[in-house]
């Protein structure tokens, strides 16, 4: 999980307490350092005014946070517990022993110290932030939703919580309310990439082809490569029956990703939406280099043949399709007819009779005929 930075609250050195005075000046002096960022020098300051006063809660907090500002987790939870033990209501204590627990897996203890942190003071908006995340680790969708809206009501302008809140809705198919956390992500930071293809595929998925293609139509105006939105904008095209705009689109992702076999079998198919067969063969023929063994690629390519009556290439590939598929009806139906136009009638008459006796039953409409019968 991508952590959050954040700033290291420090208690005011210039409080008074009824600790040592020694460990005061000593506890001041670590918070001067760590104002600095020295944070080496402070944690040395202040185990010096623990040593003075070893009950005093407010160094341990302070060590605590200097040791998590270096990313020492494990300490930083042994001296943020040190004190909660002596200061059982220190809210940021238990929040940052909570996001330590949480950066060393430990998520179940890391829960608990957040949850304790939010009763204690209901303003660290972070605690419901990094709580979320562990819900949603967790796969409990409906708790991290909770946990985000509580979190959007005191900060309203962080586009990552309303993308995440997406994201649980989503889990949840509740896609109405999916689009509509993505899109406060969107308006909060239109350029945020992860929201708008998201809702595009949400959108997709609803049918809006329309709104698919704004957002695609936005993402690719950002980044002319971006495969993801060029799929998806020449899919809606697909649909919408848009089938040049969809086949400008196809050529454009098999120029990205030449051996992809997704972004071919999708031209192929919109090659023969658009009756454009000299294509489909040019696609089928990729495909078939992809997939030498793929069946559907060599009927496709056979079909595309025989729609532009190339009978010796259409009857090459048949003979290929039976051999690899000697049970296919509607292949030797097909062969059948390529023979007839080659004017091999008595080879067209036992292709037909295989067809009607492996089930393709439009066969036996032209048995009689031509086989004489």
């Amino acid at each position: 999980m991508k952590s959050l930075l954040f700033a290291v609250l420090l208690s005011s050195p210039f409080l008074l307490f009824s600790q040592s005075p020694n460990a005061v000046i000593k506890y001041n002096e670590a918070v001067g350092q760590s104002k600095l960022k020295n944070y080496k020098e402070a944690i040395s300051l202040y185990s010096k005014a623990l040593e003075i006063d070893p009950l005093y809660h407010a160094p341990y907090f302070g060590r605590g946070s200097a040791k998590m500002a270096l990313k020492d987790y494990s300490e930083a939870i042994r001296d943020f517990s040190k004190c909660i033990k002596l200061k059982d209501t220190h809210a940021k204590a238990n929040y940052y022993k909570g996001y330590c627990l949480m950066k060393t897996d430990e998520n179940k203890d890391a829960l608990s110290s957040f949850t304790k942190a939010i009763k204690l003071d209901p303003s660290l908006e972070k605690a419901y932030y990094y709580r979320a995340f562990i819900q949603m680790e967790q796969k409990r969708y409906e708790l991290a939703v909770l946990d985000f809206l509580a979190y959007n009501k005191i900060v309203k302008d962080n586009e990552k919580a309303y993308f995440n809140l997406g994201i649980c809705y989503q889990k949840q198919k509740l896609n109405d309310r999916a689009i509509a956390a993505y899109s406060t992500a969107i308006n909060l930071k239109e350029g945020y990439r992860k929201p708008r293809l998201e809702r595009l595929r949400l959108n997709f998925k609803e049918k809006n082809y329309n709104a698919v293609i704004d957002d695609c139509n936005f993402l690719i105006n950002a980044n002319n490569k971006d495969d993801d939105a060029y799929n998806y904008r020449s899919m809606s095209h697909l649909k919408n029956g848009d089938y040049d705009l969809a086949q400008a689109d196809f050529k454009i992702l098999v120029s990205l990703e030449p051996d992809n076999i997704r972004h071919w079998t999708n031209k192929g198919i919109n090659s023969i939406k658009q009756k454009n067969y000299k294509e489909a063969v040019t696609d089928y023929s990729k495909l078939i280099e992809l997939e030498p063994k793929k069946v559907a690629h060599i009927k496709n390519r056979s079909v595309s043949y025989i729609q532009l009556e190339d009978w010796d290439n259409a009857l090459t590939d048949l003979n290929m399709l039976i051999e690899m598929s000697p049970n296919n009806g509607d292949a030797f139906y097909n062969r059948s007819n390529v023979h007839l136009q080659l004017k091999e009638n008595d080879k067209a008459c036992e292709d037909m009779r295989e067809a009607g006796k492996l089930g393709f039953d439009q066969a036996f409409n032209y048995i009689a005929g031509l086989c004489g019968q």
